[in-house]
């Protein structure tokens, strides 16, 4: 029974380390390409907050920090903890 689940598990624990790797590599790629939206967008941020439009100038401001390394791609690495966490949760139950 034990060598059938590990027969089993092999490919989805591949699958797993294989959409880990790759989401990881495309999160860097996007992280630096959000990060120099988010300058552009911050500086057109402060522009309107210096023009007097204050509820569009902080909307602004908070979308160029979602863009910023501590907004969405925060939380993608996040989740990719988390398959990841399931990957070694799987590995440690079946092959442990």
């Amino acid at each position: 029974m034990k060598l059938l689940m590990k027969i089993l598990f092999a490919p989805v624990i591949a699958v797993l380390a294989v959409f880990t790797w790759l989401a990881v590599q495309l999160v860097k790629v996007s992280a630096i390409v959000m990060n120099f939206i988010a300058f552009f967008v911050g500086l057109g941020a402060l522009r309107i907050l210096w023009n007097g439009d204050t509820a569009q100038g902080i909307a602004g401001l908070i979308a160029a920090f979602l863009l910023t390394p501590f907004g969405l791609p925060m939380l993608s690495i996040n989740l990719l903890g988390q398959v990841q966490r399931l990957q070694y949760w799987i590995q440690d139950h079946v092959y442990g």
